[in-house]
C-alpha cells in the first residue's frame, strides 16, 4: 500500500477513482475518499508513516468546509496541502482560505479528464516543496534572517566610499603587497562556501537567504583587493577563482558548520584589522578596515544562527564544542584557518598560513572572541581555553 496518499472529501461525486495513481515524477500515490462526518476518523486511522500529501475538499467558497477545520486542527497535518473544490473558483479568495492555509479554490472541471493528473501533480509539488525544517516558521517575517536583515543591511559599506585612483604604490611594502595578493586569492574561497551552504541547508529558507547575502558581500572582498593590485601593476589570474569551484563535502551537522564559520570570520576580521593598523597606505588601510568590519559582522550573524540551533539542544551544543576544539586546540605546524584547509592545490593554502604566522597576535585576539561566543552557545561562563572545551565535552557526552 502506498505511503503517500491524497484524499477527496465530499467532492467529485460522479467520478470513479482508482485506488492508486502512478505518476512518473512521484511514483505510486494512493487515492482515498471520505465525507465530512467521517473525516476525523479517516485521519485517525491513517497508518503510522503515511504521508497525507493533499486534501481536496468540497465547498461553495463562501463558508469554511468542516473538513478544512478538522485538518488544520491537527498539527501532524500542517504540511498537507488543501484545495477547496467549488464553483467559486476564480473569484475573490475569502479571508478564511489564507487563515487556514488553503492553497486555492479550484473548479470541479479542473479535476476532469486529463486535468485530473495535472491538478494532482500541482498539489504534490506544493507538498514536496515544504521540507519542514526544525526551525520552520509559519510566517515569513518570523524567520531569523528577516530579524537581522536591517542590522546587516544598514552596516554595509558603500563602494562609492572608495577612491582607488588615490592608491600610492610607494607607501606599500613588498610584504604588504604580498599580503594583499594572498588575501585577494583567499577570498575566492567564499564561492564554494556559498554553494555548500545552500546544499547543506536544502529545504530551508531563513539561513539560505542569509547565505546569498553573505556570498554577495564576500565576493566584493576579492574584487576590491584585485582592483588594488591592478593599480599596483599586478594581475590576478582567473585560475585562482577556478581552483575554488570544486565543492568540498558538506558538514556532518549544521551547528558544526556554523561554528567553523564563526572561527573563520573572527580570525579573518582580526587579520584584516592587524594589517590595516600597520600599513601606511591610506586607501588600502581603509579597505582592510572595511573588510575586517565585514568579517566581524559575518561572525556575529553566524553566531545568531548557531545560537538558534543550540538553545536547549544538547546535540547542537556538543557539535559546536567539537568543531571549536578542532580549530582552536591545535596550532602545531603553523596556525590553522578553514580557508587554507580545503584547497591544498591553491596558493591560498600556504598564503593563509604565512599571514597567520606573521600576525599571530591577531589569531589570539580572534580566538578570544570565539571563546566568548562559545560560552554563550553552551551556557557555560567557565570556558576560557581549549582545555575547558574538552572538559565541557566530557560533561555532555
Amino acid at each position: 500500500m502506498s505511503t503517500t496518499r491524497i484524499v477527496f472529501v465530499d467532492c467529485l461525486p460522479g467520478t470513479t477513482l482508482a485506488e492508486q495513481l502512478s505518476l512518473a515524477r512521484f511514483g505510486e500515490i494512493g487515492l482515498d475518499r471520505s465525507q465530512p462526518d467521517t473525516f476525523e476518523r479517516y485521519l485517525h486511522e491513517l497508518e503510522p508513516g503515511t504521508e497525507l500529501a493533499v486534501a481536496y475538499v468540497g465547498g461553495n467558497g463562501t463558508s469554511i468546509p468542516s473538513a478544512v477545520r478538522t485538518l488544520r486542527g491537527k498539527a501532524e497535518f500542517t504540511k498537507t496541502r488543501v484545495f477547496v473544490v467549488g464553483e467559486a473558483a476564480g473569484g475573490p479568495v475569502p479571508g478564511w482560505a489564507e487563515a487556514l492555509d488553503v492553497e486555492d479554490i479550484v473548479a470541479p472541471s479542473a479535476l476532469e479528464g486529463f486535468g485530473f493528473t495535472d491538478t494532482v501533480e500541482i498539489g504534490l509539488r506544493a507538498y514536496n516543496s515544504l521540507v519542514l525544517d526544525p526551525l520552520y516558521t509559519d510566517f515569513y517575517l518570523d524567520m531569523t534572517w528577516n530579524k537581522i536583515f536591517d542590522w546587516f543591511e544598514t552596516t554595509r559599506w558603500d563602494w562609492r566610499e572608495l577612491d582607488l585612483d588615490r592608491l600610492d604604490p610607494r607607501l606599500m611594502s613588498p610584504e604588504e603587497v604580498d599580503f594583499l595578493t594572498e588575501a585577494a586569492i583567499i577570498e575566492f574561497g567564499t564561492l564554494p562556501g556559498a554553494h555548500n551552504f545552500l546544499r547543506e541547508w536544502q529545504g530551508e529558507t531563513s539561513f539560505s537567504s542569509w547565505a546569498l547575502s553573505w556570498g554577495a558581500e564576500e565576493a566584493r572582498h576579492s574584487l576590491v583587493q584585485a582592483r588594488c593590485l591592478d593599480k599596483l601593476g599586478i594581475k590576478v589570474r582567473s585560475k585562482h577563482a577556478l581552483y575554488k569551484r570544486e565543492p568540498y563535502p558538506i558538514g556532518d551537522t549544521r551547528t558544526g558548520t556554523l561554528m567553523m564559520n564563526i572561527i573563520s570570520e573572527a580570525r579573518a576580521a582580526e587579520l584584516y584589522r592587524c594589517l590595516a593598523a600597520e600599513t601606511k597606505e591610506p586607501v588600502v588601510r581603509n579597505i582592510w578596515k572595511l573588510l575586517g568590519r565585514d568579517e566581524s559582522r559575518h561572525a556575529r550573524a553566524f553566531f545568531v544562527f548557531a545560537q538558534e540551533l543550540c538553545d536547549d539542544n544538547r546535540a547542537s551544543q556538543i557539535a559546536a564544542l567539537k568543531m571549536a576544539y578542532v580549530w582552536l586546540a591545535d596550532r602545531s605546524e603553523g596556525l590553522k584557518h578553514p580557508a587554507g584547509h580545503f584547497y591544498p592545490h591553491s596558493t591560498s593554502a600556504k598564503g593563509i598560513r604565512r599571514i597567520e604566522s606573521v600576525k599571530q597576535e591577531a589569531t589570539d585576539a580572534a580566538d578570544g572572541k570565539v571563546l566568548q561566543m562559545l560560552r554563550r552557545l553552551v551556557e557555560d561562563d567557565s570556558i576560557e581555553s581549549s582545555r575547558d572545551i574538552k572538559r565541557k565535552l566530557r560533561s555532555l557526552i
